[in-house]
């Protein structure tokens, strides 16, 4: 039985072609306005934070993208706290901003992150303002006329007491309610506050492309050209 001296060659170039072709990465792309839902694990508050003080929070809730799960719970998202604002005793609400950075996927593939802080839930006191991505407090309690008048009219029977004459009993309230009115002006706003386990809605800026697996994509098969062997493949001459 012969050998075919041409068939190496022939089979050697078609499993050089099938090992040429690259496998494909299995990449997702979420696209801007994509939100992710995390809970916070570092203590923030207006008081003791400052501006460049890291943060860590984690996903509660899995990102889909055709259905399937490309971002599963428990993702690591890091920042940092970017701006401080404390309450003023006159006017102003304390608030800080947070800038999301980084997102770490279970395979430890560590993403650029670029978000802003659209919603959550922080403290009582406490409230994310959607428009401008900070983290605000509530601001001072309203001033409390009842309690003001009460404590006027004390005065005004303890002026009375006093002076014995109503000139005494009108001081002794003014002075009271004057003394009630700059108490509240000058009173200290609430900080806002963020306690571990806070939740906060993020939603992306930009686009974010990843290998949520870091696995290949075996490459599609196509059909095999017939290949022949050269000598099978020489024309044939006519006379």
């Amino acid at each position: 039985m012969s050998r075919n001296p041409c068939r190496p060659i022939w089979v050697l170039v078609l499993v050089l072609s099938v090992a040429g072709v690259a496998a494909r990465a299995q990449v997702v792309t979420l696209t801007p306005g994509t939100t992710l839902h995390v809970v916070l694990e570092t203590y923030l508050n207006t008081n003791e934070s400052k501006s460049g003080d890291p943060f860590r929070s984690h996903l509660v809730m899995p990102v889909f993208v055709n259905e399937e799960e490309v971002l599963p719970v428990g993702c690591v998202v890091e920042g940092t706290v970017v701006r401080v604002q404390g309450p003023g005793r006159v006017g102003g609400k304390a608030e800080m901003q947070l800038r999301p950075e980084k997102l770490t996927l279970p395979s430890g593939e560590v993403l650029e992150l670029t978000a802003t802080i659209t919603g959550g839930q922080g403290a009582d006191n406490t409230k994310v303002d959607a428009e401008e991505g900070t983290i605000q407090a509530s601001g001072k309690e309203g001033i409390n006329k009842r309690r003001v008048a009460t404590t006027a009219a004390t005065g005004a029977v303890l002026g009375t007491i006093m002076g014995r004459s109503g000139q005494g009993a009108a001081i002794g309230a003014g002075a009271v309610g004057a003394i009630a009115l700059l108490h509240y002006i000058f009173k200290r706003g609430k900080d806002a506050e963020l306690p571990a386990g806070s939740e906060l809605v993020l939603e992306l800026n930009r686009s974010l492309t990843f290998n949520p697996t870091m696995e290949e994509v075996p490459p599609e098969r196509r059909a095999d050209p017939e290949i022949r062997p050269r000598l099978d493949r020489r024309p044939e001459l006519t006379r």
